[in-house]
């Protein structure tokens, strides 16, 4: 807790890489008795910045991926039938930048620069709070409330170590365990009641979020991973959904402005290109609602 407070007090900046993956089940079938997954992985880099709030800016590209042969099938055919999800999906397997900047998402890439008038090559999509930096990852250490209910509920505590993305080697690392549900994550996180965009029902509020926080001897941040599906015991037949997050925090430093792009490049767009879904954040796919 000292540690990020130290961190959010003195508005660092961080070099983050983030990756993960996300099923839904809704999307997934049987094809000549043999289950189908529909499944995509992502990609994130690039780098956020804190305030003395919490995220308050970030400069992140993104890009995903089908990386099961049934999965990418299922995807072309979707997209081919008209699936205006599945072709969402397929043209953010390309390059997007999203800048946030002053509570503002200015997104460039091949979803939204055919809705772009000539010569603006930014989309500024709305507002947008938490830096713009939680849309794969559903757990944000970056608020304190949050980070304290986390740390309290810590079933496991102990030295571990980790490569990261970059091939270097992190020693003596401390790792800290929990779980939550989505209803207590919920009520104390609104990086988490933003994702979800209405309080989880019944059928919901059970499910849970696994995550892990390793932190160097000081207490920075150093990686988070979480993992969350919308199974709960008993349930009442709602399309399965889950995913992952890992973000790694891959270098600390003086604050670093980041800035908005130009305003001669930029245009406010209602949406993608050709009326089709964002579908790009993990809310989108717990909310999903596909029978």
């Amino acid at each position: 807790m000292a540690a990020v407070r130290r961190l959010l007090s003195a508005q660092s900046s961080v070099k983050v890489a983030e990756w993960g993956e996300v099923q839904l089940g809704s999307r997934s079938r049987l094809i000549n008795h043999t289950a189908n997954t529909f499944k995509y992985d992502y990609k994130r880099t690039g780098s956020i910045q804190l305030g003395r709030t919490g995220v308050v800016a970030s400069d992140l590209s993104r890009r995903l991926r089908f990386e099961r042969d049934d999965s990418a099938a299922l995807v072309k055919k979707d997209a081919a039938d008209g699936d205006p999800v599945a072709r969402s999906l397929l043209i953010q397997t390309r390059p997007h930048r999203s800048v946030s900047v002053n509570g503002r998402l200015y997104t460039t890439g091949p979803l939204y620069a055919p809705a772009l008038p000539k010569g603006k090559t930014w989309a500024l999509r709305g507002a947008i709070p938490n830096g713009g930096a939680f849309t794969d990852q559903v757990v944000n250490i970056f608020e304190p409330r949050t980070l304290k209910k986390l740390l309290s509920d810590t079933y496991s505590i102990k030295r571990s170590g980790f490569k990261d993305i970059t091939g270097r080697i992190h020693e003596n690392m401390m790792l800290y365990r929990g779980k939550i549900t989505f209803a207590d994550l919920y009520a104390v996180s609104p990086t988490f009641r933003t994702l979800l965009g209405q309080k989880p029902d019944a059928t919901l509020a059970p499910a849970l979020v696994w995550w892990w926080l390793w932190t160097d001897k000081n207490g920075t941040p150093m990686m988070v991973d979480s993992s969350w599906d919308t199974w709960v015991k008993g349930g009442t037949g709602r399309p399965y959904a889950g995913g992952s997050a890992r973000t790694e925090y891959l270098a600390w430093r003086p604050r670093v402005t980041i800035k908005a792009p130009r305003s001669s490049l930029v245009a406010k767009v209602a949406g993608p290109a050709n009326g089709l879904p964002e579908i790009d954040d993990a809310g989108e796919a717990i909310r999903d609602r596909r029978g």
